[in-house]
């Protein structure tokens, strides 16, 4: 059986940063990187977020097919297309390939970014960069963790700037 593609799919700043804060909206990311987030979660089987994100994107979210990462389970309700997980407390790799998720779109904050690339949850990142700068704000990854990528592509989506990075994780060999 094959092993699952996880893809993280993030919006920074040319300084780096994915929000000004954990609640702040991803209004400020071009058309272009919108089309594009939108194509690409039409490719995936199931979307990973974390429940901050889902809550700020529910509408959205919620004519995809989800996972939501949550320390709070109690009150969660999975529904048809929806379900919620502490994954402190079962194991979400067993949960996609019980589900036969092959390809697996990740959306988040740190925590998120982070928890994926600490457990190895990470196939390939694609990063649109935004010309804009927040100067202060969250990073994709809060982590200790190193990781090494490689560049795929490299495709300039709009005039003003926004560019779109694809790259693979190295597993070191």
């Amino acid at each position: 059986m094959k092993k699952p593609n996880y893809i993280a799919i993030a919006a920074t700043t040319i300084d780096g940063r994915i929000a000004k804060h954990s609640r702040h909206f991803s209004s400020w990311t071009s058309k272009e990187d919108k089309d594009f987030l939108h194509a690409i979660l039409d490719t995936c089987d199931v979307i990973l977020v974390g429940r901050s994100t889902y809550d700020m994107a529910k509408k959205p979210l919620s004519k995809r097919n989800c996972i939501v990462l949550t320390r709070d389970t109690a009150n969660k309700k999975d529904t048809p297309g929806l379900t919620y997980i502490n994954p402190t407390k079962k194991s979400l790799p067993q949960l996609i390939k019980k589900c036969d998720y092959k390809k697996i779109g990740i959306l988040g904050g740190e925590q998120i970014y982070s928890y994926c690339l600490e457990k190895n949850l990470l196939d390939e990142l694609f990063l649109t960069i935004e010309p804009v700068s927040f100067g202060f704000g969250l990073s994709l990854f809060k982590t200790k963790k190193l990781a090494q990528w490689k560049l795929k592509s490299i495709k300039k989506l709009n005039n003003k700037g926004t560019i779109l990075l694809h790259y693979l994780k190295s597993y070191g060999k």
